[in-house]
């Protein structure tokens, strides 16, 4: 009985050991650090400082909520790589690459999985995708319309897309005197239209923007170059 104890007594020393050297002692050296921010020529540039905290709203939050209870974040990214790494700018997915300051406001960052889907890091910025002006498939707006849409029969929109369908996020109602304006469907006195999880999560995918330009992460298609 003794060695059993002797051994557990070794084991659990050593990761009280780890644990004290690998967490402990690093967080009480640099655990209570503050960002800190150089200017150029004492002038406060906008980029140093993220320009957008999309978090601090409550539909944010409650949309990102039902991105991740739909598993959306297994088949789209939200993540650009720089040009030497792969042709996610080509693909329109952004004009510059992804960087740690985008998720500065994220308790979780949704970094994704894989890509079975397009990215969707700039999902709500116009000059997502780029397609060109005389491709038939580009729509007119990719607003919260054409995403209830894409959820409730995503092959209507993208007609080889293998994003499965999302009926569950609407419901069917009468029509009244007259239909939503967010009806997907209507048939006779009833119609399909979005619920709150649907409205929520469409306006979380259209408030996904990193565009604007850091300083570690420059601008490589400049917005007007993006939209040609």
């Amino acid at each position: 009985m003794e060695k059993p104890s002797t051994l557990f007594t070794g084991i659990f020393g050593a990761f009280i050991l780890s644990c004290g050297a690998m967490v402990l002692l690093p967080n009480s050296q640099i655990g209570g650090l503050q960002p800190q921010v150089t200017w150029d020529e004492g002038q406060n540039s906008p980029s140093d400082v993220y320009p957008v905290k999309r978090e601090d709203a409550l539909g944010h939050r409650v949309g990102q909520g039902v991105f991740v209870e739909n598993g959306c974040f297994y088949c789209h990214t939200q993540q650009v790589r720089d040009p030497q790494y792969g042709p996610d700018m080509e693909r329109g997915w952004g004009v510059r690459r992804t960087v740690a300051r985008d998720y500065i406001h994220e308790d979780v960052p949704l970094l994704g999985v894989s890509r079975l889907g397009p990215d969707l890091a700039n999902f709500g910025s116009a000059t997502w995708r780029n397609e060109p002006d005389d491709d038939t498939k580009k729509p007119a707006k990719r607003d919260a319309a054409w995403v209830f849409k894409h959820l409730y029969a995503p092959t209507t929109i993208v007609l080889d897309s293998n994003c499965p369908p999302y009926p569950y996020l609407f419901e069917r109602k009468e029509v009244g005197e007259h239909p939503s304006p967010d009806a997907v469907e209507v048939n006779g006195n009833f119609q399909i239209v979005p619920t709150a999880d649907a409205r929520n999560l469409a306006a979380y995918l259209l408030s996904l923007d990193r565009t604007h330009e850091l300083k570690e992460a420059p601008t490589v298609i400049k917005p007007k170059e993006a939209k040609k």
